[in-house]
């Protein structure tokens, strides 16, 4: 499936497409501060997409996933707070 192509605001999968793209961001969010690397949105869109059977073959498809990654951001960097916070300071990094 190509972003463009995802569920949308409305769609009965929104809530699992969307808590998978806070999932994928919360892991590269918490990978990049471990190495202490930063990414800018495109990077940081171009790694979720990695991470999620999700392609970005055309503009759209980029754009439309960007716009959701910059929305999401905020969630997943208070998921990795709240994890670090929770633990200690650790925090568990699975590679898949």
């Amino acid at each position: 499936m190509n972003a463009a192509e995802a569920p949308v605001l409305g769609d009965a999968e929104w809530n699992r497409y969307r808590a998978r793209v806070v999932a994928a961001l919360t892991d590269v969010e918490a990978d990049m501060q471990q190495r202490g690397y930063g990414l800018s949105s495109e990077g940081l869109t171009l790694e979720v997409a990695e991470r999620l059977p999700v392609g970005v073959a055309t503009v759209e498809d980029f754009q439309v996933l960007e716009a959701l990654v910059k929305a999401l951001r905020p969630i997943a960097r208070e998921a990795v707070r709240a994890t670090r916070e929770d633990h200690g300071g650790q925090f568990a990094l699975l590679l898949v």
